[in-house]
């Protein structure tokens, strides 16, 4: 499946070689989105703040059906395209259609030959797709990850998943990388763009004085990691450890770190899914738990000390069938290594009612003497 930029001929176009597959949203819910609908959405509005012409962004070619017989119309794009991009995936490289897009442009980049026809293909990773099953032409091209791995636990999470963007910040910088490259490819090439003036930096926001540890989560709960902190922001809490810091490449300093970020928090929020957060070099525990017993030590040396505890009793991302079991969040903080103290407050509800209640406990401590 293909879509191209401009009407007429003569326009620069950049083709999009995918596998529908990859573009069904979930039949569940509103607001979900196919994955290269909401992509080539996001980045057509990126690179028109950028100031690249409307005539080369994409429009959709619904006359041009999916099927067995190699499209006229398709052929044609792709001998005018001035950029291809395939969006790789499991479903991609199993695709005879996909197959032939991406050999036609690979004639073509041979035909037009160097310096004109260098870095005319894109690569974008919808996911993870083994090495050895990479199409040959692709495995030359440095690819743009929609995804990123979990070595601790073997696995990976795509940023957009279920039909929406499950790891914002992440996604936003792929799409960065992704836009920036074809923007500048496009002036290479001599496609004049209209450079807009960037807007006015926001004004940062007011601080109401007070600091609250949010411990750096495992992979599977960064996605509520991040709405947390931005409601703490949003309502003028300093968050510590920096959370635009990775917290794990700090190595031998990651204890100090945290310790040193707990002494100035008057209280210390830890999410809890399944795993553990990998061990940093110079520790003798994983990260999660580490960081739920030196908040237990502070709380046992600064009177009024809270940790407060999500451990969902349905984990929100999980499978169908993972959702059947609910979970018992005191197990489940045995199994990290934790006895409870007094002042622990233990929350298993959703990740919205978590976040409301860490609002209202943080804003009756401002209201009770300590």
């Amino acid at each position: 499946m293909s879509l191209q930029s401009g009407d007429a001929h003569n326009e620069p176009e950049v083709f999009i070689s995918y596998r529908r597959l990859d573009n069904i949203p979930p039949p569940d819910g509103r607001n979900r989105h196919g994955f290269v609908n909401y992509l080539l959405r996001q980045v057509r509005s990126r690179l028109q703040e950028n100031g690249v012409p409307d005539a080369i962004l994409w429009q959709d070619r619904s006359q041009i059906e999916p099927g067995d017989v190699w499209s006229d119309a398709i052929w044609n794009a792709l001998n005018r395209a001035e950029l291809f991009i395939a969006i790789l995936s499991r479903n991609y490289i199993k695709s005879s259609w996909c197959a032939k897009e991406l050999h036609t442009m690979k004639e073509r980049v041979k035909m037009l030959g160097a310096p004109a026809g260098e870095r005319r293909i894109f690569r974008v990773d919808k996911h993870k797709v083994p090495e050895d099953q990479v199409p040959a032409t692709l495995r030359e091209i440095q690819s743009v990850r929609f995804y990123r791995e979990d070595h601790d636990a073997k696995c990976f999470d795509e940023f957009f998943w279920g039909g929406k963007v499950r790891l914002s910040k992440e996604f936003d910088k792929a799409l960065l990388d992704l836009t920036s490259a074809i923007g500048e490819r496009l002036e290479e090439l001599g496609i004049r763009l209209e450079h807009k003036d960037r807007p006015e930096p926001q004004v940062a926001r007011p601080s109401n004085g007070r600091v609250v540890f949010v411990a750096k989560p495992a992979l599977d709960m960064v996605e509520y990691y991040r709405n947390l902190v931005e409601e703490l922001r949003g309502t003028g809490f300093h968050v510590t450890p920096d959370p635009d810091k990775d917290l794990s490449k700090r190595g031998e300093e990651v204890q100090s770190t945290v310790v040193k970020a707990l002494a100035e928090a008057e209280a210390s929020i830890h999410l809890i899914g399944t795993r553990t957060g990998g061990r940093p070099d110079g520790l003798d525990m994983d990260l999660v738990p580490m960081q739920l017993t030196t908040a237990a030590e502070e709380a046992k040396r600064k009177p009024g000390f809270e940790r407060l505890i999500w451990v969902p009793s349905v984990l929100p991302a999980e499978s169908a069938r993972a959702k059947k079991a609910r979970r018992d969040p005191l197990k489940i903080l045995k199994g990290f290594g934790q006895q409870l103290l007094e002042a622990d407050q233990i929350d298993s509800d959703t990740a919205t009612r978590f976040n409301e209640n860490v609002l209202q406990r943080l804003e009756r401590r401002r209201l009770s003497p300590r």
